[in-house]
């Protein structure tokens, strides 16, 4: 993420369990100039829903479009002008141009590899499946198209196709249940991922009241509680567990530290309470720097090792 993005704020959305969904957990509408000011590397297509640069070509890529779409669903909250709920619907038509489906499912996959986990296209990732959820029941409250339902089940139930099968849902070694942001060999267990995941999840559970979704809550909310250590690293957080990467400061602020107090929020659970507070605290100057001269240390010490091992 370039340096611009250090300077944005992201607040919280509507952060309840009411059945009428309002405006995301995470207000991403400070986020606009990563579409605006083209930090992504991509463009707006010409019924402006924005793609993204990869390897030298413009990719539509879910999580960007679902994205933006809450930030078009916010704006369309305070306002309800006809233009910006054009460019949510517009949002909602790629996707279905990007949706393959099945009668059991709804599936949305990246079309380009993932090189930091050695993923082949196409693959999907269970943080699109939960940010489409969380999208098409927005849309579905406004337009009351029982279609958008139907296929957020759809995409509901596709995660619940194990990732050894090509899908994104896995069980660890101590029987936890994990939606990977990246099905990966091996297991990624992406924090940030996991959790806009389980938004999905909170949303379908809160239009439905569906007693087997709110089974899998409560099993995604056991995982976190009992691997939420696993992802602190004292004085700031990592993104992963394959790889133990230290977040970025933008995620640091915007993403770890809110999804965080969402949960606790929500679930009135001491253990979200405590990770966002320290998380929180642990945004200063100096561990800001620390991170960064990690980022520069830490591939050193890996192609060490890797040196090593051959020799």
């Amino acid at each position: 993420m370039k340096e611009e993005s250090k300077k944005i704020t992201l607040g919280l959305g509507n952060v309840s369990w009411d059945k009428t969904l309002g405006a995301y957990y995470i207000d991403m509408r400070p986020a606009m100039i990563h579409y605006t000011k083209n930090i992504y590397d991509g463009k707006f297509d010409e019924q402006g829903v924005p793609m993204v640069g990869v390897n030298g070509r413009y990719e539509y890529f879910p999580v960007n479009i679902c994205q933006y779409g809450f930030m078009l669903h916010a704006d369309w909250l305070e306002n309800h002008d006809e233009n910006t709920l054009k460019k949510l619907f517009a949002c909602l038509e790629r996707l279905e141009m990007l949706k393959y489906e099945t009668k059991q499912w709804a599936v949305w996959y990246s079309n380009f590899d993932d090189k930091k986990y050695n993923i082949k296209a196409p693959w999907p990732s269970a943080m699109a499946q939960g940010e489409v959820i969380s999208l098409y029941l927005r849309i579905y409250q406004i337009t009351q198209n029982s279609s958008l339902l139907e296929t957020a089940w759809k995409a509901y139930k596709f995660m619940n196709v194990d990732v050894k099968d090509g899908g994104v849902k896995r069980m660890d070694n101590d029987g936890h249940l994990w939606y990977e942001e990246f099905p990966s060999e091996p297991p990624s267990y992406v924090l940030n991922g996991f959790i806009y995941s389980l938004f999905g999840l909170f949303d379908l559970y809160r239009v439905t009241g569906n007693s087997m979704v709110k089974k899998d809550i409560d099993a995604c909310l056991e995982t976190l509680k009992r691997n939420l250590y696993r992802f602190d690293a004292g004085y700031w957080s990592y993104y992963d567990m394959q790889k133990k990467e230290l977040v970025r400061y933008y995620y640091q602020k915007n993403v770890h530290v809110p999804q965080l107090k969402i949960l606790y929020l929500l679930t009135q659970e001491k253990i979200f309470k405590r990770y966002y507070q320290k998380w929180e605290k642990n945004i200063t100057l100096i561990n800001y720097l620390f991170v960064q001269l990690m980022y520069r240390i830490n591939p050193r010490i890996r192609n060490l090792k890797k040196w090593l091992w051959k020799n």
